[in-house]
């Protein structure tokens, strides 16, 4: 699951006054998993499972899927692929 907007995931986070261990307990999570959704740069990042983004949501009482949207993988050609 992509998280749709690190500020608003950090906006909820604020409102709730939850901190990454708070929120990280909540949703039984690991700390570093809640930190890399909240950074930016070289170390950020903004997947989880399912399950985590289900339970980050609960955690902060959030509307189901406001904060994580389904990512979708597309699948290209080899370049060993050759036309019959």
């Amino acid at each position: 699951m992509r998280l749709i907007s690190k500020q608003a995931f950090r906006q909820y986070m604020a409102h709730r006054g939850m901190s990454n261990d708070d929120l990280a307990r909540a949703a039984k999570c690991s700390t570093s998993s809640i930190a890399f959704l909240r950074s930016r740069g070289k170390s950020a990042r903004d997947t989880v499972g399912p399950d985590v983004a289900r339970r980050i949501e609960e955690a902060l009482n959030a509307p189901p899927g406001s904060l994580f949207a389904a990512s979708v993988l597309v699948a290209s050609r080899s370049a060993n692929h050759t036309a019959a």
